[in-house]
């Protein structure tokens, strides 16, 4: 049973970061339509500081989202059993 609710964990875990990371990429295209960038790994290519800058606060939204699930995934195995 314990086994079963490791698999369970892991499935909502890998959803909930594949899709939360997604969603955050998503509302950073759709603030910055419209305007010419190019995103490379860690870094966006472009002449437009609102560009820079938002990717720095969405970058960063994406960092403490996946810390928060981190810490959460920590959290909820040490109370299975």
């Amino acid at each position: 049973m314990t086994g079963l609710t490791f698999a369970a964990i892991a499935i909502f875990f890998v959803v909930a970061g594949l899709g939360g990371v997604m969603y955050i990429d998503h509302r950073f295209a759709l603030t910055v339509q419209g305007r010419v960038y190019t995103v490379k790994g860690r870094k966006v290519e472009t002449e437009d500081p609102y560009v820079r800058k938002q990717f720095r606060k969405f970058y960063a939204m994406r960092v403490a989202y996946s810390l928060f699930l981190l810490v959460l995934l920590f959290w909820v195995t040490s109370h299975v059993g």
